[in-house]
């Protein structure tokens, strides 16, 4: 008497696909209970979980140890789909379950892996419904795209709103916590305190919890859906295959759309809040090792050798003087014993210089804004110029992957009607292979050309609110410098160039301007 068991799965647990299992199970019942020569050893069911890795799915789990106890000799599923979509777990776990004497009849596809020539049609087979998924994963993620981009949210909803049916509306009683911590905060209030001010009054944390965590705390204060922008896409999946998820940090873009919902907070007060969060955290940092951290540290580079500058103070004489690390160490350029390069030849700068440059700089971009805003503009239109738009290459390498796709389907029927030989078959196929690794690189490099071009593209928009941020700025003093410098280029006392930023744009535009004052 023979033991037998079947494996089912559907990947959703939508009703029409519930069905389906209910249907998988009763037809697997009467097929094993019709056979006089066989046992009966149970189902083992996954309901609603994805078919492209094995990790999650328990009853497989639980199927593969059973095998391994030798609790059944047969294994029935009905598809290649069903038991599973990654090439690579239907050949490891076939093979895994042969080994043990177990074979896998796969019902629709007439396949039994005890077979001699079993494992090249159970890789064919298996090969298409990954490929299968893979397209399917592909138009589900264009189909949730362009649904955020028209203002969809998806995810969970965030404390503070209602979400329903991908739209964010107001709920007013935790929308005023949600002001009543932003307005501790910037009172001078740490995270810590604020926490437990809200479990002091009672105050609901999200979900019900009584306890507030610093964790939840600091996710508001940096979560930009409160000002009424919403910004999707800051985690992606990896591949189609793991469906494991990361932080995006840059190889997809953001999608962001202004003005999206109802805001809890105004922009101006997000942003002194995230000033003051980068500044809280500098000053923990600082404290210690680096509390003597000035503002022109790390932002002076050397034009010759990239150096980073350093402070130095003159003995008994109140003077402060910034020089090349380069030419600190070693002094002036010359070869060394071992044949090396060594020392640096950039002149030292004297810390009334640079102040007195950087205000100069700092008056011209605002006395000149106008003039500024057009340099700017043409400089990244002549660079969005230079960088050609691969959009429509992009279209045709999709397409022509489709194209390679259609034809493996077309030789696979082929071979198993017994049309082409199995060495032809091979050849072909490893060949078609190639073209695909070849196109799924060329369709990386070119998201990321693309990418490239869109952050441009962003940069252009920025320009004039950048400008209008450094015109409205009333006093200037470290604070302002440590805001709005990113870093000076210094190729000797009387000529170097400080480049200006706003901090406060999602891509920020630097303004290349050069010396105005002489030496001090």
């Amino acid at each position: 008497m023979k033991r037998v068991a079947a494996y089912c799965r559907v990947s959703t647990e939508q009703d029409d696909q519930l069905n389906s299992l209910e249907n998988q199970k009763r037809y697997f019942e009467q097929y094993i209970g019709g056979n006089f020569d066989w046992e009966s050893c149970g189902l083992y069911v996954d309901e609603g979980i994805s078919g492209t890795s094995v990790e999650k799915r328990v009853e497989f789990q639980r199927m593969i140890t059973d095998a391994e106890n030798k609790k059944f000799d047969l294994l029935l599923t009905k598809e290649i789909s069903r038991f599973a979509r990654n090439t690579l777990d239907s050949i490891f776990y076939t093979r895994k379950l042969k080994g043990l004497g177990i074979g896998v009849v796969f019902m629709n596809d007439n396949i039994n892996t005890l077979d001699s020539d079993a494992e090249l049609r159970l890789t064919i087979m298996s090969s298409i419904a990954q490929e299968e998924s893979r397209k399917t994963s592909e138009r589900v993620r264009w189909g949730q795209k362009r649904r955020m981009e028209q203002g969809v949210v998806f995810g969970s909803g965030v404390f503070g709103y209602h979400l329903e049916k991908g739209k964010l509306s107001i709920k007013e009683d935790e929308a005023k916590t949600v002001r009543h911590i932003f307005d501790l905060y910037l009172s001078g209030m740490g995270i810590h305190r604020i926490s437990k001010e809200l479990e002091n009054k009672a105050i609901p944390a999200p979900k019900g919890d009584e306890r507030w965590k610093n964790a939840t705390v600091l996710r508001m204060l940096k979560n930009d859906k409160y000002t009424g922008t919403l910004r999707q896409k800051k985690q992606i999946t990896t591949d189609f295959l793991s469906h494991k998820r990361k932080t995006n940090e840059g190889e997809e873009n953001y999608i962001t759309i202004e003005n999206n919902h109802e805001p809890i907070i105004t922009t101006e007060t997000f942003n002194k809040i995230q000033k003051e969060l980068t500044r809280r955290r500098n000053a923990t940092i600082e404290k210690g090792r680096y509390s003597n951290r000035h503002v022109w540290s790390g932002k002076i580079k050397c034009a010759y050798c990239n150096s980073t500058f350093k402070r130095k103070d003159m003995k008994n004489a109140d003077r402060t003087f910034w020089q090349c690390t380069e030419a600190m160490k070693y002094g002036k350029e010359k070869v060394n014993a071992a044949g090396q390069k060594v020392g640096c030849n950039c002149q030292t700068v004297h810390e009334q210089f640079l102040k007195a440059n950087f205000l100069a700089v700092l008056d011209a971009a605002i006395e000149n804004k106008d003039a500024v805003v057009l340099e700017l503009k043409e400089r990244v239109r002549h660079a969005i110029d230079e960088s050609p738009n691969k959009g429509t290459e992009l279209k045709e390498v999709m397409a022509d992957l489709d194209k390679v796709a259609a034809r493996k389907s077309k030789l696979i029927e082929m071979y198993l009607d017994g049309m082409i030989k199995r060495p032809e078959f091979e050849k072909t196929f490893a060949g078609y292979e190639k073209q695909q690794n070849h196109l799924q690189k060329r369709l990386s490099a070119l998201d990321s050309e693309n990418k490239v071009a869109e952050d441009l593209r962003q940069k252009l928009e920025n320009i004039d609110q950048a400008v209008e941020n450094l015109a409205r700025l009333k006093e200037f003093g470290d604070s302002i410098c440590g805001e709005v410098l990113a870093k000076v280029v210094v190729e000797g006392r009387d000529k170097m160039t400080f480049y200006l930023t706003t901090g406060e744009n999602t891509n920020p535009v630097f303004f290349k301007i050069p010396l105005l004052t002489t030496q001090y």
